[in-house]
Formats: structure tokens, sequence, C-alpha cells
């Protein structure tokens, strides 16, 4: 969902400024399109002071952060198409590093990036970028909760009871289009409700994040894609998980909750009624996206990787952002292994 017209669109409206347009189309010999890189262009400071052109996929970057991105291809064709680019790129100016990130580990297209760029003399790095646990949907809830260790089979159900002992109990997801404007700043007040009280940053603190997902939430609405879901108690809207539905699928993107109810685990409720609601409609999977916390590791023991690839020029931009992002974290990591108590 995040290759999506509708996601890269509305993120370049929004976040565009400062940063050149670099879209990379492909056409066979009768003028169909067979592969699309959608990248854009950004000077970038390393090392503080030094400047260099990197190239990023559209849609990332900024406060905004998706998982599973890149190039759009035609089934088949991407050894072709890949190589077509790199020929390209490596002959084009205007850019320094190629920085690649959050492409699943099993992508067609990262192994061939990367032998492509090493055939063509580029420098190739990469790296491991988040580990994205997810949830296989049985048939039935009987069958998906017998899978949860016996505290998690306990908390659930014991967290379910007293909420609905001690509240007029609704989860439903949002349905009122006309109405979403409203359903979105709601969102954005239980989460940013909840992280100031721990004074941390976070994600609806900018004018930018809540104008992108404003958008992108009026988009995917006709198409199906969004999925609002809501735990109502006593008549208020007390949580929401903010998931894309896509192609059979569920992506978790964020969530708020009103932080007053802490002793009633909102966020577990919510999950489990989501769960619920995920297998009466036959879904497939809940991707749970990047971060491999211990709180998602309470619904599933599944996940799946995505990584980095750098691919640069031979150029001192190219050099000491390498350096920076991927050799500089290294010597920190080897420094801290070796010196633990420095």
């Amino acid at each position: 969902i995040f290759l999506t017209w509708e996601w890269v669109f509305n993120w370049w409206q929004v976040y565009g400024q400062r940063k050149e347009l670099c879209v990379l189309v492909l056409r066979g010999q009768n003028g169909d399109i067979i592969a699309i890189a959608p990248f854009y262009v950004r000077k970038k400071k390393v090392l503080k002071s030094f400047s260099t052109h990197e190239v990023r996929f559209l849609g990332t970057g900024e406060d905004v952060s998706p998982d599973y991105l890149d190039l759009i291809i035609m089934k088949d064709r991407e050894d072709e198409a890949i190589n077509a680019f790199i020929e390209y790129i490596s002959r084009k100016d205007g850019w320094d590093i190629l920085n690649l990130t959050d492409m699943l580990s099993t992508s067609i297209s990262y192994a061939i990036l990367e032998k492509a760029a090493s055939d063509k003399g580029l420098i190739v790095k990469k790296n491991e970028c988040a580990t994205c646990p997810y949830i296989q949907i049985p048939s039935s809830w009987e069958e998906y909760i017998s899978g949860l260790s016996k505290n998690m089979r306990y908390n659930v159900k014991r967290r379910i009871h007293n909420l609905e002992k001690n509240f007029k109990t609704r989860y439903f997801t949002w349905q009122d289009i006309e109405g979403l404007q409203n359903a979105m700043e709601r969102l954005a007040f239980l989460h940013n409700k909840r992280w100031e009280e721990k004074s941390s940053i976070h994600s609806f603190s900018s004018k930018e994040y809540n104008a992108f997902h404003q958008a992108v939430a009026k988009e995917f609405v006709p198409k199906g894609w969004l999925q609002l879901s809501c735990l109502e108690l006593d008549g208020e809207i007390v949580g929401i998980l903010y998931d894309y539905r896509y192609k059979n699928k569920i992506y978790y993107y964020q969530g708020g909750f009103d932080p007053s109810f802490y002793k009633y685990s909102l966020g577990l409720v919510l999950r489990a009624y989501v769960i619920q609601k995920a297998i009466e409609d036959k879904i497939e999977e809940i991707d749970l996206l990047k971060g491999g916390y211990d709180h998602k590791y309470k619904w599933t023991e599944s996940d799946r990787n995505t990584v980095n690839l750098m691919i640069g020029k031979d150029t001192i931009g190219s050099k000491f952002f390498v350096f920076d992002e991927f050799r500089k974290p290294q010597m920190k990591a080897a420094i801290k292994k070796a010196l633990p108590n420095f």
C-alpha cells in the first residue's frame, strides 16, 4: 500500500519542498510502461557540514516511515528493468548515493539491484533496517487464542471481561465519511495525550504529519483501504487503531488511547477486537509493521525483515555518506562492545 499513487502523491504534496522529483520510467517498444522507479533527490548534510545528493524512494522521509518500499515492475521483467535503470543512473549526474530504505529482505528487486550495481562498479553497502512482526489469521478465534501463551490468553479474556463489566462497551470501525476529519483529529488527540504525559516525541506532533494522514485517509476511504477501529466506553471514543486494509491484509500504522484508562489495557482489548473482526472477514494477515517490540510479540511469533541498500557513485559525497550512515555506526558498536563501561 506504501507504493500506491494515493500514498506517494499525497506525500509529495506535503513533503516535496526543497526536493527534486526523479521518477524513472521504462517503456517497451510499443510504449507500454514496464517499470517505474519512484525516486526523489534531496540535499543532505553528512558529518555535520558536508552536503551530498541523496536519492530516496518517494513516500518516505521527514516524519513518515513506511515499510516494504520497492521499484514497481511488471512480473518477470525485473532483470531487464533494473539493469536498464542502473545503466541509466550510472551515467546520470546530480546524485551521489541511492539510499533505498525499507525493502523486504526477500525482494527480487533487492537482489538484482545489488548485483547490477556491483557489476557497474558502483559502491554497494547494505544493512538490516527493521523487524516487522505479523499475525497469520486462522479460521476461528478459538484456534488463534489457543496459540497464545497461557498468560496472554488469561490477560486477553480478563481485560475484555473487566472492560465490558464496568462500561457500556462498543467496538466499531468508522464508516461516517463526512465525519472522517473529526475521527482523524480524535486519533491525533488521543495519541498526543498519551505521549505528552511521557514527554516523548510522538507522531502527530507536526502539522505536516497531520495534513498528510488526513489527505491519505480521505483518499483511502472510497477504495476501502482505511480501517479506523474505535473503542467506545459509555458513549466516548477512548481508543483508535489506525490501520490500512489492502489486498486481504491489514497494516497497523498508528494508534491512540486515553491514558486515564491505562489500567484497562485499551490497546490490548482493541487489538483483540480487531483480530476477531479480521477472522470474521477472512483476512489473511495483520501486519504490525516495523518495530520488534515486546507488545507485538505477545500476539505472534512470526516476523519478516527489511533492509537498506546504499548504492553510491565514486564521489566524495558518496563516500562521506556511507561513512556517516554505515561505517560510523559500526565503529560505535565495536567500541561499545569492546569497552562496555567506557
